[in-house]
């Protein structure tokens, strides 16, 4: 029988409501988390995964000191996910120095904690020796390290974890209306975006954790909640244009950002008020040459890379209004709606990745309060799943055959379960075989995430292999990943097919947005292959629609 009543639901899938979701069911609440799409397929899908030390934020020291903390505890819980990046900030004029010299002293009062170095400052040689790639003519650098975690491994090891303590965590169930009773609620209404049947459950308590979405969760509770959405864009190169981090300023005064991510390099971020629809914003031409011009005056070689895509994210800013974007506060609020009628009912407004286990601890305790329940946090201390132990790349790579790069990015995902995922290739030779080159990702670790990560698509798991991800986009390996979806998931060829283009479609939002260059002519070879080799272009399939469709 299909559970119903919970102690509390938790809305929203990204970093903030799968970290509900763990804190909750590990203090022994009935805990359902539902999301509309995948785990980590909204907001948190499009940053840069930087798990900051906040020293962007110094006038406000108590989110600083925040974040640092949460650096420490992240990297007690998360630290196979996790990695430590040099960053040199290189100055090309002498007001440079004086505002850089402010951030040296407040970063490095807590660099000791975070077990990295205090701030150094560079000669310009000792600059490029560091990175070659720079403009020559710089006159210093700053150099500085941060702390990088998987965006989509920590939400969907939250989730897991959730599970593993007992929580039910549904995913492409949309949230259609927030039930209520005398002022309070009672429970949700959802559509199962997979089988089109509507269902109700039952909890005295919700947390809604939807990010730039927050508002009209609440709207269908009838509670207010005003948020300051914020835009952002990033710019996706082919290649790691360099190998340690660069901040610098842009044309406006601002800072940006160009980041060695896997085996790409992330540029970002624009910072704009937006009051478009978060599901349909895509990068503008503006908002891509304002990150590659500003970026050009200190890595001059930037534009011999290839744009293999953007990517567009919206921040929900506290609302605070008649001030600059980077003077509204990146710390957070919870709201308890109790004051606006609707008792029972806990929506967030701001907040960033890092501080992400941090919110969840603060509103569990509200929820634990409101239930009548004494139980302390442990999610800073207890260990997200595959970080229970080291894993030694070079004696698995030797034992099962397989390159030390492909055994390492598999550590870096999975920590130890490394072991059981290169186990299955015993019994199956065969799964040893590259599906993804660009990661690389094998058979099996394809195979183990459709049983055990429960995704439904494709794109799911892109998230959580990073397949598709590199320089050609899926143009070698989506056929591939989806003749192993299909033989998983029992699906027959036209199924599958429909998949399959589904997942091109969706690679195509973010890549059209930059397509200039070289990058035509790879578009060129991805539709030779799948339109004029394959023949998709004339895939018929046998659909029959759900009775959800008949009146569309």
């Amino acid at each position: 029988m299909t559970k119903t009543d919970y102690d509390v639901i938790v809305i929203g899938g990204g970093s903030t409501g799968t970290a509900v979701a763990r804190d909750c069911a590990m203090r022994g609440l009935s805990t359902l988390l539902l999301e509309r799409d995948d785990i980590a397929s909204a907001t948190v899908g499009t940053c840069a995964g930087m798990i900051s030390s906040g020293l962007k934020y110094m006038e406000e020291p108590d989110i600083v000191d925040m974040c640092s903390a949460e650096v420490v505890h992240f990297n007690h819980i998360a630290r196979h996910i996790i990695a430590k990046d040099p960053i040199l900030t290189p100055m090309l004029e002498m007001s440079d120095l004086s505002t850089g010299g402010n951030f040296a002293e407040e970063y490095s009062k807590r660099a000791a904690e975070r077990d990295v170095p205090p701030v150094l400052f560079l000669t310009p040689e000792d600059s490029l020796e560091i990175e070659p790639m720079l403009n020559p003519e710089i006159i210093a650098s700053m150099y500085f390290e941060e702390f990088f975690i998987d965006p989509f491994r920590l939400c969907l090891l939250q989730a897991l974890d959730a599970q593993r303590h007992g929580a039910d965590v549904k995913t492409y169930t949309e949230v259609t209306d927030i039930l209520l009773e005398k002022g309070a609620v009672r429970g949700v209404k959802v559509f199962d975006r997979t089988t089109g049947e509507t269902s109700e459950f039952i909890s005295s308590t919700i947390v809604n954790a939807t990010g730039p979405w927050a508002h009209k969760i609440a709207a269908l509770a009838e509670a207010p909640l005003e948020l300051r959405l914020n835009k952002g864009a990033h710019v996706i190169l082919d290649r790691r244009v360099v190998n340690v981090g660069i901040v610098t300023k842009a044309v406006d005064g601002r800072m940006i950002y160009l980041f060695p991510h896997e085996n790409t390099v992330l540029l970002g971020t624009t910072a704009l008020d937006t009051w478009e629809d978060p599901d349909t914003l895509t990068a503008s031409h503006d908002e891509i040459e304002y990150l590659i011009k500003s970026m050009e005056w200190v890595v001059p070689s930037i534009r011999d890379a290839r744009i293999i895509r953007t990517m567009e994210g919206v921040r929900p800013l506290i609302a605070t209004w008649k001030v600059p974007e980077d003077d509204v506060t990146r710390g957070y609020e919870i709201v308890d709606h109790k004051t606006d009628g609707v008792a029972g009912l806990f929506s967030f407004t701001g907040g960033k990745l890092v501080m992400c286990r941090h919110m969840a601890e603060a509103v569990t305790d509200l929820v634990c309060e409101k239930l009548g329940i004494e139980s302390e946090c442990r999610t800073d201390k207890e260990p997200l799943p595959g970080n229970e132990d080291d894993v030694d790349v070079l004696a698995l790579a030797e034992e099962y055959g397989i390159s030390q790069h492909t055994v390492e990015r598999m550590r870096a995902r999975r920590g130890t379960e490394t072991r059981d995922i290169l186990a299955l290739t015993r019994d199956h030779p065969s799964w040893k075989s590259t599906i993804c080159t660009c990661e690389p990702v094998i058979e099996a670790e394809v195979r183990y995430s459709l049983r055990n990560e429960f995704p439904q698509t494709i794109n799911d798991l892109r998230r959580r292999l990073r397949v598709g991800t590199g320089p050609c986009q899926g143009t070698f390996c989506t056929y591939k990943v989806a003749a192993i979806l299909a033989e998983e998931k029992e699906l027959d060829s036209s199924v599958a097919n429909l998949e399959l283009l589904n997942y091109l479609a969706e690679r195509w939002k973010g890549k059209r947005p930059s397509m200039r260059g070289q990058q035509l002519a790879q578009e060129e070879v991805v539709q030779g292959l799948y339109a004029c080799v394959a023949n998709l272009d004339r895939v018929v399939v046998n659909y029959e629609p759900g009775p959800w469709e008949e009146d569309a």
